[in-house]
């Protein structure tokens, strides 16, 4: 009897890849810099989204909203480290204004389920109810197929 094949295009095996990927390149930043426990928390579930993300790739709106997320706070953090880098002082403007975010409004004034979940998925804010409940979908599975990759390397490290 030969053993089972593993695709290599299925969703656990490219998230699992991707995953260990920005792991490592994590624990390669690890030496550069101390971190606490809780900012290193932070950093693997940001490779963990971004992960799925990434695997998911474009074709979805909450996997865009992850990617355009993690991209915009690493720019923002390129910002302060060149910032911090000038020392002239820096004047900081009398007005603030706050990013214009796209916050759905229910033209019904119904602040039911439909409102919940657009604020558990990302990049739902502007989709119409069938798109968000196929958005929803999808999210979940990827969600589910994230936990599993995580659970079978947490096994496999622990036994090592």
């Amino acid at each position: 009897m030969s053993p089972p094949s593993i695709n290599p295009n299925s969703l656990k095996i490219r998230l699992a890849y991707r995953f260990l990927r920005n792991l490592n390149n994590l624990n390669s930043k690890r030496s550069n810099f101390n971190h606490s426990q809780i900012q290193r928390s932070r950093r693997v579930k940001i490779a963990a989204y971004a992960s799925m993300a990434h695997v998911t790739g474009s074709r979805r709106a909450w996997s865009r909203a992850i990617l355009r997320k993690i991209r915009n706070r690493r720019l923002v953090a390129r910002k302060k480290r060149v910032d911090l880098k000038n020392t002239r002082p820096r004047h900081h403007p009398r007005h603030v204004h706050a990013g214009s975010t796209r916050e759905f409004v229910d033209p019904i004034g119904d602040s039911g389920q439909e409102v919940k979940l657009r604020k558990l998925v990302p990049g739902s804010s502007t989709m119409d109810a069938c798109g968000l409940l196929d958005e929803t979908a999808d999210y979940i599975k990827c969600l589910a197929t994230q936990v599993e990759v995580m659970r079978t390397l947490v096994d496999f490290y622990s036994t090592i």
